[in-house]
């Protein structure tokens, strides 16, 4: 719905993720939003059908901000998978830096999703097919590559959580040594090829 030229909907969307961003999801206020985009508090709740469907609206805003970043990494490496694959994965970290809540499993249950929800949105989608493409065109069978994606996750999410809380060490970069343990990851699954 549109008021005087203006998508409501989508500007509370959009302040929805600052809130977030800013507050988490414990701190979270629709009538905080709503006082943000200068509408009534009841505002939130005519364009969205509770929390959930509300919650639900950020988590595809989200996916499509995303999917916009991993769809320019594939164009840029086109069907060198590897490549597409290791940058999508750094692209992915940062974003869950700069939106950590998403793996806070307080914001996946509110859309009746458990913490692995991000793994239905397009964008997660597309980066786990560049690994994929990537196994198959090495002839990887699925059962290898399946453990090593897991190494992947376990990558991701323990280094998002270690940056947002904090727990580097002072004055420490931590891309060129994450980009290094992926590496390292590919190096052990091409031992694999090799045997």
């Amino acid at each position: 719905m549109q008021e005087f030229g203006r998508d409501l909907a989508k500007d509370l969307v959009e302040e929805g993720i600052r809130q977030l961003r800013a507050k988490g999801v414990d701190g979270f206020s629709s009538r905080a939003v709503a006082e943000t985009c200068h509408v009534s508090c009841a505002a939130p709740f005519k364009h969205f059908k509770g929390r959930r469907e509300f919650f639900l609206a950020m988590s595809e805003r989200l996916d499509e901000g995303l999917l916009k970043r991993l769809e320019a990494v594939k164009d840029r490496w086109g069907e060198d998978y590897k490549s597409a694959h290791l940058n999508m994965n750094e692209a992915y970290i940062r974003y869950l830096c700069e939106n950590p809540f998403l793996i806070n499993g307080t914001f996946w249950k509110t859309i009746d999703e458990g913490p692995a929800g991000i793994h239905k949105w397009k964008s997660f989608q597309l980066m786990v097919k560049q690994f994929v493409l990537y196994c198959k065109e090495k002839e990887i069978p699925e059962e290898v590559y399946r453990s090593y994606y897991f190494n992947f996750q376990t990558l991701a999410y323990g280094a998002v959580f270690v940056i947002v809380n904090g727990l580097l060490m002072p004055g420490v970069d931590p891309i060129p040594d994450i980009l290094d343990l992926q590496e390292r990851i590919y190096r052990n699954l091409e031992r694999v090829i090799r045997r």
